[in-house]
Parts: structure tokens; C-alpha cells; sequence
């Protein structure tokens, strides 16, 4: 049996309290188009989707992760600016950015690269840190409002493999396995 599996960053509870009027106010401007949102508390910063894995990936992912994050240091991450992905002509993504540094580029680059070496399927397109506050299906109508993302910073002290399970009312994630840094 598989399970379907990503690597994340998950934000502390104050930070989704606060972006979850951002999304409210995204739904207000937007109420018919076809927008599947993000509830607050599943916000979360993916930093590698495996899709469906069975339980000898699963275990073969948990000792490289932990092999990397044992020697990655803590460190600090911001929220950023309002964006769409691919452009705000055409979005089908509405996400609150996340600020680079070093530290996330160090542990993305490490991470891909055991996770290449393992044999894991790895995303050509560098990654961009970024909360999906909702997935547009029918952009054509969608309405881009002034909304403003506040600035806050948080400790990012582990990282979780998480299990994803998909319902009628949208998905269900739970934490697998947590790594904490260093």
C-alpha cells in the first residue's frame, strides 16, 4: 500500500491565525470561480513532493532526510509579498511568499541531492518558497484584491515528512516523521 508523501516546513500555529483573514478576504473577492482554498491550519512550506510511496521508500527517504538535517542548524524564515503562480494575467496558484536565505537554499540543495542519489524523482525548476493559499481553476474571472501578507518571522527548528490523504473535503495531512535541526 502507498501513501501519498511530501517534505515540509510547518508553520507555527500564530503565523496560520494571521494568514487566515488573508485567505477570508481572497474568497470575499473571489466567491465563484472554481477556487479550491487552503484552510489556515494545513498551511504549511513544501519542500519536496514524492507523490505515492510505499513503506521501503518511505523508510529509505526517512534515513537520508535525517541524515541531512542532523547537521543543518536551525535558522530563521519571513513571510513575504501576495503572489500567483505563474503570473498574476494568468494565476492558478494565489500563495504568501516566503523569504530566500541561505540557510533554506543550504537545506533544499542537500536535501535534492540525496534525494537524487536515492533514486527519488527531483524538480528541475528551482524552488520557491511559497504558502499556496488557494489553486484556481477558472482564472479567466479571478479578481487579484489588494491583499497584503503582514511580516512575520519564525524558527524553523525541523522538518516534517508528511502524509497526504485526499477527501470530499479536502486533504488530510498528518506528520509521519519529524527531523529536527540541528
Amino acid at each position: 500500500m502507498t501513501k501519498r508523501v511530501f517534505l515540509a516546513i510547518n508553520i507555527p500555529d500564530e503565523i496560520k491565525q494571521k494568514l487566515g483573514p488573508v485567505i477570508e478576504e481572497l474568497k470575499k473577492s473571489n466567491p465563484d470561480y472554481g477556487i479550491k482554498w487552503v484552510a489556515a491550519e494545513n498551511l504549511h512550506l513544501t519542500l519536496h513532493f514524492f507523490g505515492d510511496l510505499d513503506e521501503k521508500q518511505i523508510t529509505t527517504a526517512e534515513k537520508g532526510i535525517w541524515e541531512i538535517t542532523k547537521r543543518i542548524e536551525s535558522f530563521e524564515m519571513k513571510t513575504g509579498n501576495f503572489g500567483c503562480f505563474p503570473n498574476e494575467q494568468s494565476p492558478h496558484v494565489f500563495f504568501a511568499s516566503v523569504g530566500d536565505s541561505d540557510a533554506i537554499h543550504t537545506l533544499i540543495g542537500e536535501l535534492e541531492a540525496m534525494l537524487e542519489n536515492l533514486g527519488f524523482e527531483v524538480d528541475p525548476r528551482p524552488w520557491q518558497g511559497h504558502l499556496t493559499l488557494g489553486r484556481i481553476k477558472n482564472w479567466s474571472n479571478c479578481k487579484i484584491s489588494s491583499v497584503e501578507i503582514p511580516e512575520m518571522t519564525f524558527s524553523v527548528k525541523s522538518v516534517e515528512l508528511m502524509k497526504s490523504e485526499l477527501t470530499p473535503d479536502g486533504p488530510v495531512y498528518s506528520v509521519i516523521k519529524s527531523f529536527s535541526l540541528k
